[in-house]
């Protein structure tokens, strides 16, 4: 007796098997009927020797009956070869316009600042500890550093995290003979004139400046940004929290940015990192095949940053760029 359940079941696993089945049915069914209904009235106008209205008739009944042999074929072909069926469109190679791409990146910067306010089911996970960075004690023996850069930004974009994140990624190459990078916390631009001129002072110091910024630049970074510039110092930008963009809007952000800098600016020195994800929903399996659902936190990605300054700061063969943070 189960056997005969056999085909249900197979049916019920697969979905698109079953609705083909029953698109077959439908189609079937129909064409049955309209040929029973063609047939009825065919003989009731034999009966009423009404050639001409049998004509019409005949006609109305072939277009409809071809009309739903037609929609089955095709509904059928789409779910039997559904990619010869759908092609993807291809990308346009023409930029965006500058307006359209600042008026979304400032649209995407307004949700990020209203999520942020709001009270989140991942505050229950506790924040990811960055372990204290001690300052480089300056030693007569050891070897000058390669280049010095100055980390600044706004409050809150993550400068302290990412100096640390750039140190915990080049500890393995502490004990090789690796090139040295000193990175300087130059602190925030969004305090007083003071604190301002002051990271301008430290960032005219140094080799380079690394402006950390987590959302598109409003007028105050922008202007900070044209006073460090204006020390004649290389600038890079480096979008962080990126992984709580998705593409495309990240994608944005990074347009607007570039569009946003000074004449001269290479596009190449933006770059997005995510020194310290979200924690993101998971299903774990386990071995007697129970699903939960746990939230755990990514790996930062700081490959982009660390490509960057590579290529700025090329070390020498089998020599590591090394980061440690000045004193």
């Amino acid at each position: 007796m189960f056997r005969w359940f056999a085909p249900l079941l197979l049916l019920a696993g697969k979905p698109e098997v079953l609705l083909r089945v029953v698109i077959a049915a439908v189609a079937a069914a129909v064409l049955v009927l309209g040929v029973w209904l063609a047939s009825n009235i065919a003989l009731t106008f034999d009966t009423l020797k009404s050639q001409t209205i049998a004509v019409i008739y005949g006609a109305v009944l072939v277009c409809f009956f071809t009309g739903v042999g037609a929609v089955a074929w095709l509904r059928l072909r789409r779910l039997i070869a559904p990619r010869m069926l759908i092609a993807a469109k291809p990308l346009s190679d023409v930029p965006l316009p500058d307006p359209v791409v600042s008026k979304r990146a400032e649209r995407v910067a307004r949700q990020w600042q209203r999520r942020s306010r709001l009270p989140s089911k991942f505050d229950a996970i506790p924040p990811l500890t960055v372990a204290p960075v001690v300052p480089a004690e300056p030693d007569g023996d050891a070897a000058p550093a390669r280049a010095s850069l100055a980390v600044t930004g706004p409050a809150f974009s993550g400068k302290t995290a990412l100096i640390a994140g750039l140190i915990q990624a080049s500890e393995p190459n502490a004990a090789e003979q690796s090139e040295t990078v000193r990175l300087i916390d130059a602190g925030p631009i969004d305090s007083d004139e003071q604190e301002l001129a002051a990271v301008v002072t430290r960032a005219a110091a140094s080799d380079g400046v690394l402006f950390v910024v987590d959302q598109d630049l409003r007028a105050p970074e922008a202007a900070a940004i044209a006073r460090l510039m204006a020390t004649g110092k290389p600038l890079y930008v480096v979008l962080n929290k990126a992984d709580q963009f998705n593409a495309a809007d990240r994608d944005a952000i990074l347009l607007s940015i570039r569009a946003k800098m000074p004449k001269g600016f290479a596009p190449a020195n933006v770059v997005s990192v995510a020194v310290q994800p979200s924690p993101v929903e998971r299903e774990i399996e386990d071995a007697r095949g129970a699903v939960r659902i746990e939230l755990r936190r990514p790996s930062a990605d700081i490959r982009a940053l660390t490509a960057l300054l590579e290529r700025i700061f090329p070390p020498a063969a089998g020599q590591p760029l090394r980061f440690e943070i000045a004193a």
